[in-house]
């Protein structure tokens, strides 16, 4: 079976070393706690609730309060230039193969996304390839004494003000970023864009990865109101590149574009202009580190943003094979995790954080062909959403004829596992009717996943996912490490 699947990956060399590397990513830049950064990030976390936790309490929109943050800090998004990317999926990895191939260009590069799955500071990153290998890990997340020093520099105007969560942590990055005199900086919208913290910046360049249907109580119930409050990172004059998007939101966006005079490049019909973004847009999806089949529709959207930034930033680049190796290795190199992510082999564990409909569409036909390859004996769900996402539209992506173990994740917007259950199987219907041996409710996901790796055999197939925070608490269970 373990053949079947290196073949499945398309690259031989992947086994071990590979999967190594992506279980040891999180010790990167860790070491033992600073005295007191603990208690001081649950004090943030208590003071200023997340989105991530408690749901649409924790969001904030609009953006006076972040403007008179960057004001107090002397505006420090103002010291470095800034590649701007907003979208309903891809944002993340889209951002994270930018970093990883301008830092191979020779550019210091700052990385702020969200959320983070281990480490408060995996959110702030800088990615510099100076002195280093290009393929192993060239990045360094935000030290917990800056962090510590921050919030302590900034709780008067915190107390005064009461920014919320994203808007402290973008402070802090745009903060920190100025302090390593980054030469850019890629910024991941947090939800959104127009009213999102980050959107106090004027960037190089302006991505919208893609536009579908999540969080629909704060974006809007169609996709032309979720495409206009995304396409409010677009700015005058400032192009803008957009993924793969349905009639409706290309529509909206492509509008807003010539609104603003802003250059609008779609990348499903853009035409390379450069060598490095032609070999890009050829790359094939095997060769990555992020396995997921669904890199093959963000590696177009990187392939035009490359063109536009290409006179910037590209255009000193001799050896275009580093830079190609850099985006093989964006994973290892800028730390990014849980897009289809192998944790184990024996059995075969994988992990993503997809929980939209269009997110989960491509992961599910590629677990299917996966287990369809490999043919394991028993094929394990392990399944957990926030409460706040659409169920229903999800439920017939999901395979029925697996073995589910429903959990849930610690924290208020986690959907009970037993709900979960209910509604799943309500959505199946008959098909599921007289399985529930197959059905297990365990409201814990480290407790389910020590069930399950203690059921499954060596040649046994698990997937762990529906939720970033499912996969968050996956990753720090010592039987899959």
């Amino acid at each position: 079976m373990l053949f079947d699947l290196f073949v499945f990956y398309s690259n031989s060399s992947f086994a071990n070393a590979e999967l190594k590397c992506n279980m040891n990513m999180e010790s990167n830049n860790t070491s033992e706690h600073c005295p007191g950064y603990r208690e001081v990030i649950e004090a943030l976390y208590r003071d200023a609730p997340s989105f991530q936790n408690v749901g649409k309490q924790g969001y904030h929109p609009g953006l006076d309060m972040m403007a008179r943050f960057a004001d107090f800090l002397d505006n420090p998004q103002e010291c470095f230039d800034t590649v701007h990317v907003a979208g309903t999926n891809g944002k993340g990895s889209v951002a994270h193969f930018l970093a990883s191939i301008l830092s191979a260009a020779g550019f210091r590069t700052g990385l702020y996304t969200s959320p983070h799955l281990l480490d408060f500071r995996e959110r702030i990153k800088i990615v510099d390839d100076s002195g280093k290998t290009c393929s192993g890990p060239v990045f360094k997340m935000i030290p917990e004494e800056y962090v510590m020093d921050f919030l302590a520099g900034t709780e008067a105007f915190r107390m005064d003000n009461g920014p919320s969560f994203f808007e402290i942590t973008t402070a802090m990055a745009m903060d920190w970023f100025a302090a390593e005199d980054v030469d850019v900086a890629v910024l991941e919208c947090g939800l959104g864009g127009r009213l999102d913290s980050t959107n106090i910046v004027c960037p190089e360049l302006s991505i919208i990865t893609s536009i579908g249907f999540d969080h629909k109580d704060i974006l809007g119930d169609t996709l032309e109101k979720i495409a206009f409050e995304k396409g409010g990172i677009i700015k005058h004059s400032v192009p803008a590149v957009a993924g793969a998007l349905p009639d409706e939101a290309f529509e909206v966006l492509s509008d807003m574009a010539s609104e603003r005079e802003s250059p609008f490049i779609y990348s499903p019909f853009h035409k390379p202009q450069s060598r490095l973004a032609e070999r890009i847009s050829r790359l094939p999806v095997g060769e990555l580190d992020l396995k997921s089949e669904v890199q093959a529709v963000n590696l177009k959207t990187v392939s035009a943003a490359v063109d536009v930034l290409f006179p910037r930033y590209f255009s000193e680049v001799e050896d275009v094979a580093t830079i190609m190796d850099a985006l093989r290795h964006t994973a290892r190199r800028t730390g990014l995790r849980g897009r289809w992510e192998t944790l184990s082999l024996n059995p075969v564990v994988i992990c993503d954080i997809g929980h939209n409909e269009n997110a989960l569409r491509p992961v599910m036909s590629q677990l299917k062909d996966l287990r369809d390859r490999i043919k394991p004996p028993h094929f394990y769900m392990v399944y957990g959403m926030a409460s706040d996402k659409d169920i229903l539209s999800v439920a017939h992506l999901l395979p029925q004829d697996a073995e589910y173990i429903f959990t849930n994740a610690a924290g208020k917007r986690a959907m009970p596992a037993a709900a979960l259950k209910e509604v799943l199987l309500g959505a199946w219907g008959e098909e599921a009717a007289g399985s529930d041996d197959r059905y297990m409710v365990i409201p814990s996901v480290r407790e389910a996943v020590r069930y399950v790796m203690e059921r499954s055999g060596p040649d046994d197939l698990i997937y762990i996912g529906g939720s970033s925070y499912v996969v968050s608490e996956a990753l720090d269970c010592p039987e899959i490490k």
